[in-house]
């Protein structure tokens, strides 16, 4: 993708989802090396923390390290971002605290709907109407956050 990156471009960088052995200071020096790469083409990178995984509670939350993307090793992969973006001056969308209190809105019912759950027993990848109501997430944060301007909204 970097080819494609012109000056002033807003880049979107999410990872997390297949980071599960992965050590924090190789998850933070791949993302070093993204944002590094966009600023280098002209680009603006924005980290964006992974979706929650729908792997409930019997409480009904999602407060556990599967859902919340803490790995095998113990690396809370949405807490590195955050500390990263804070360190390399980079805009964040917490979309992982956005995407759990949608989906523990939603119940554990009502949020298959948003994951191929009855389609493939999969509950990390999404549905279309999940990827639909994700970006919406992340817009509402672009808009919010004025990562971009409000020229570029409709």
């Amino acid at each position: 993708m970097r080819p494609l990156i012109g000056e002033g471009d807003v880049v979107l960088i999410q990872f997390g989802h297949n980071d599960k052995q992965t050590s924090a200071a190789s998850f933070r020096a791949n993302l070093t090396s993204m944002i590094n790469s966009v600023r280098a083409e002209g680009g603006t990178p924005v980290l964006v923390t992974p979706i929650v995984r729908r792997w409930f509670n019997s409480d009904g939350t999602l407060n556990n390290g599967t859902a919340l993307h803490v790995n095998g090793v113990g690396v809370d992969l949405p807490a590195q971002m955050r500390g990263l973006a804070q360190q390399q001056g980079v805009d964040l969308i917490e979309l992982t605290a956005l995407s759990k209190r949608l989906v523990e809105q939603m119940g554990p019912e009502g949020s298959k709907a948003l994951f191929l759950t009855n389609e493939a027993s999969d509950n990390t990848h999404t549905s279309e109407r999940g990827a639909t109501e994700f970006a919406r997430l992340v817009l509402g944060e672009l808009r919010a956050q004025q990562i971009l301007p409000a020229t570029q909204f409709r």
